[in-house]
Parts: structure tokens; C-alpha cells; sequence
């Protein structure tokens, strides 16, 4: 390989004195010689095959695994490679869980992905929790996002909002969730003045679940023209007679539901535009959709806790780049109502000064 300096380019960019410089490229029979020892411009290894890598690393292949398919695809196995994208992966992954939160935001979305992830050789049940948060602005960021194996407990919940806090997030005007173990309680202790959604749409599949097909039929339509009240105190009266209308038939069921009909409700208290965007957690059931897609693909479970986790970082990075690039446009619009409803929960004593 003859390589020959431009002798157009000026002094600065190239040595003094020109010269001719002859560099013998090492090649065996087959082409598949990568020299190791040339800087990394000057490797035989181009994007295409660090995404390849990526990709592999990212859908958890083993070293045995990753070899293999190398040597199946005729490439070069780069131990050096596999392990700097596996530590920038990493690094990626802690960064995130590290970063700084925003103090004050407008809601908070609790969901669980239930899962399965080899720990120790075996694979185990488990359970992912992620957080997004829309602020004050409009805009959707997810805030963290936690694997626990076992069942869900109050200690864990603590331990996910005491993170939260830790990094910065302080005030939450409401907070969305499923109905989970623990959560409401660790909620009040450290949120006590958030309130607290219970998802509307998880209320109509237990109901589904817990009901007759004609029974439930009907309970959900009522539950529908609920939702779409003006008045709170007309949604709480309405949803109370819904609710002894069958307590007879299905005791437990309404005994379980009755006594949460203000987190159930929570969202009539909210101006109408702004009600379909805090009654659901489907904003973070779309996301762990996505997931779900790819532990099938990966054979119905994933190869570790931060395998999945970063498969989800990847998502969103994803969403960040189209769909969240900018804050939802009903909420931005309605910014200045969400800065009231803010400093009325928080800092009432300035609403009448």
C-alpha cells in the first residue's frame, strides 16, 4: 500500500518534507487476516459490524454464542470490541439510573412488567417497574425503571420512591398507577400530598374478571358514562349506587373497589382537556409492549436484569427521537392551568395573596 501526502496541502497539515511510504498489509488465503495492532480508523472493521455487535450484546448473546455467529458470518471475533460496547452499555445504563430529576412535575406513571430473566443459571419470575413522568410542560420523560424478583411488597415500592426523591424529585401533583401491594401506603409516606389514580382501565378488566360477561357488560357501560361527568361529586354518587347495585351478587369484588372510589375517580377533579391523559397507565403499558415484543423474539426470556433494562433504555431513545421529541400539545397548551393546579396543591397560601 502506497500511501503518498498531498503535496497541494499546506505545511501545517502535514509534515515537513514530503515522502513515499510503503505499507505491507498482512493477508492469508482465505482474506480473513483483521489486522489488530492499526489504529481504529484503519481496521478492517466498519459501523455495520460494531452494530452487529451491539445488537448481539444487546439481545443478550453469550460469549460462546457471540463466536459462533461470528464465525458463521465469516467475521472477526474481537473480544476487546465485545467488551467496550458491553461496558458503554453499562455506563449508559448507570448514567441513566443516576441522572438528575426535574423538583416539580405534573403526573407520575407507575406500571409493572411482569417477565421472566435467568439469574444464577436459572430462569425466574420477576418484575419490571417503570416510571414516566409528564412535567409541567407537556413533555414525557421516563424517570426510572426497577427489576425485582418475587412478589411485589411494600419495601420495594420504598425503595423505588425513595430513589425518586434521592435524585431530585420532590413534588408530584398526581401520581397513576395499578391498584399494587404496598404502593398506596408508601405513597402517603412519602407523597403525602400527591394524590393518587388508580387506573380506570385496569378497573374495567377486573371487573371483566370478576364479573359474568352480562353483568360486567353492563358495570363498564355505567363506568363509561362515569367517565365522562363533568362533576366529581355526581361521578362519586353515580359510582356508589353502580357499586351497591351488585354488592349482593359479588360481595368480595365491590368490597374491594368501594372504598377506593376517590382514587378511582381522582381524575374528575381535573379540567376536562386534561383528564384522558391522567385516568389511564397506558402511556407506559404502550412502552412495555414494545419489551414484550422483543422477549419473544429472544425466546420467551431475558438473559439477565440488565439485558432487559437496557433493551427498554433503548426503546426509549427511541420514543425521545420521534414521539416525545416534543411535549404533548393539549399539555403545553394548557401549560399555565397545570402551573395553577401546581401551586394550589403545593403553595396555596400564594393563590390568595
Amino acid at each position: 500500500m502506497d500511501i503518498i501526502p498531498d503535496p497541494s496541502a499546506p505545511a501545517c497539515g502535514r509534515q515537513a518534507g514530503s515522502f513515499k511510504l510503503n505499507l505491507n498489509v498482512p493477508r492469508d488465503r482465505n482474506g480473513e487476516f483483521r489486522p489488530q495492532v492499526l489504529p481504529e480508523p484503519y481496521r478492517r472493521v466498519d459501523e455495520s459490524y460494531v452494530d452487529l455487535l451491539m445488537s448481539l450484546v444487546i439481545n443478550g448473546y453469550s460469549e460462546s454464542q457471540l463466536l459462533m455467529s461470528l464465525r458463521e458470518l465469516g467475521l472477526p471475533y474481537s473480544v476487546d470490541e465485545i467488551s467496550k460496547i458491553k461496558d458503554q452499555l453499562m455506563d449508559r445504563l448507570n448514567d441513566f439510573k443516576q441522572k438528575e430529576l426535574p423538583e416539580n412535575i405534573f403526573a407520575l406513571f407507575i406500571d409493572g412488567y411482569p417477565t421472566e430473566i435467568k439469574d444464577n443459571l436459572k430462569v425466574k419470575k420477576a418484575c419490571l417497574y417503570t416510571v414516566l413522568g409528564i412535567d409541567l410542560e407537556g413533555r414525557k420523560e421516563v424517570y426510572g425503571y426497577y427489576t425485582f424478583f418475587g412478589g411485589e411488597n411494600r419495601a420495594d415500592w420504598l425503595k423505588v420512591l425513595n430513589d425518586l426523591i434521592e435524585r431530585g424529585l420532590k413534588r408530584i401533583v398526581v401520581i397513576i398507577s395499578d391498584d399494587f401491594p404496598g404502593l398506596s401506603e408508601a405513597l402517603k409516606a412519602l407523597y403525602p400530598l400527591s394524590e393518587h389514580q388508580l387506573c380506570y382501565i385496569h378497573l374495567q378488566r377486573n371487573v371483566r374478571r370478576n364479573m359474568g360477561k352480562e353483568d360486567a357488560s353492563l358495570f363498564n357501560k355505567e363506568l363509561e358514562n362515569i367517565k365522562s361527568l363533568r362533576e366529581p361529586e355526581e361521578g362519586k354518587e353515580r359510582f356508589e349506587k353502580l357499586c351497591h347495585q351488585y354488592q349482593t351478587k359479588y360481595p368480595s369484588f365491590i368490597k374491594s373497589i368501594l372504598p377506593k372510589k376517590d382514587n378511582y375517580l381522582c381524575f374528575l377533579r381535573y379540567p376536562e382537556e386534561i383528564r384522558r391523559y391522567i385516568y389511564t397507565t397506558n402511556s407506559v403499558e404502550s412502552l412495555h409492549s414494545r419489551i414484550e415484543h422483543i422477549r419473544m423474539k429472544l425466546g420467551g426470556y431475558f438473559q439477565s436484569s440488565s439485558i432487559l433494562e437496557i433493551n427498554l433504555m433503548l426503546q426509549v431513545d427511541r420514543l425521545k427521537q420521534k414521539k416525545w421529541k416534543n411535549p404533548i400539545p393539549t399539555l403545553k397548551s394548557k401549560a399555565y392551568e397545570l402551573l395553577q393546579l401546581f401551586n394550589t396543591k403545593f403553595y396555596p397560601e400564594t393563590q390568595h395573596s
